[in-house]
């Protein structure tokens, strides 16, 4: 199908897409409540007869807004499967993977030369990194938790530290000088060395440099450091970019 809209379900936010051409011409984050769906679909003029596709990380919140969207009058595809994808998985379980790390793949995929093989980084609730080599197959990564996680943790399980959630570059002097700006260093560093350590790995993995794609909605803390890596590409919609990959390939 050719979808006019994308709709990527992650762990705490609805990331909306609206497709124009080959690509995607808006983006919206939205939060799982359907009556910021009915506002966004408003916005956007989107009445019946629109067409969904859907993915994700979250099956109760993709299946809500599958019968959302029908219930407005619109069709929708639900991709539930990374085996059920284009793309070919060197891993152990591929329907064990999260599919959100397999849509951004096929992005990645399709934004290189042929032979280039690609690395997805994306900073949200867990952080992945993730390879596609020279032949287009999805190898596998790591996950990590993401800032807010890391933020939640040290609250959470200590008696006196406080939630910090870092959502963009602190900008602030190193070494920190306050709890609070000490725990946003620290959950900083710690991506931002978690990331730069499993780059080099995915590098390693290769024959041939890979470009180096950056999404998210916590990808602004890496801002204020230098990632070692030329080919780095920032791509706020990779993962919508994949999904409309996904379902045009349904025919």
């Amino acid at each position: 199908m050719t979808p006019d809209v994308v709709v990527d379900i992650g762990n705490t936010r609805v990331k909306w897409g609206r497709c124009a051409g080959t690509g995607i011409a808006a983006v919206a984050a939205i939060p799982p409540d359907p009556r910021a769906w009915d506002e966004q679909a408003a916005a956007w003029n989107l009445g019946r007869g629109t067409r969904w596709a859907v993915g994700g990380v979250n099956p109760a919140v993709a299946e809500a807004v599958v019968c959302w969207a029908e219930a407005a009058g619109g069709t929708c595809a639900w991709l539930r499967k990374p085996s059920e994808l284009s793309i070919r998985l060197a891993v152990d379980e591929p329907d064990a993977v999260g599919i959100d790390r397999v849509f951004g793949a096929l992005a990645a995929r399709s934004l290189v030369p042929p032979g280039t093989p690609a690395v997805t980084v994306d900073v949200g609730t867990a952080v992945t990194v993730n390879l596609v080599d020279a032949a287009g197959m999805f190898r596998g990564g790591a996950i990590f938790p993401g800032p807010r996680l890391m933020g939640l943790a040290l609250h959470q399980y200590t008696a006196k530290l406080p939630l910090v959630e870092p959502t963009g570059p602190s900008g602030g002097r190193r070494p920190a000088t306050n709890t609070t700006a000490a725990i946003r260093l620290g959950i900083e560093s710690a991506v931002v060395g978690g990331v730069n350590a499993l780059i080099s790995d995915c590098t390693e993995a290769v024959s041939v440099p890979p470009r180096v794609f950056i999404t998210g909605g916590g990808a602004a803390v890496l801002d204020d450091y230098g990632l070692r890596h030329l080919e780095l590409v920032r791509e706020p919609a990779l993962n919508l970019i994949g999904l409309r990959i996904a379902a045009d390939a349904l025919g």
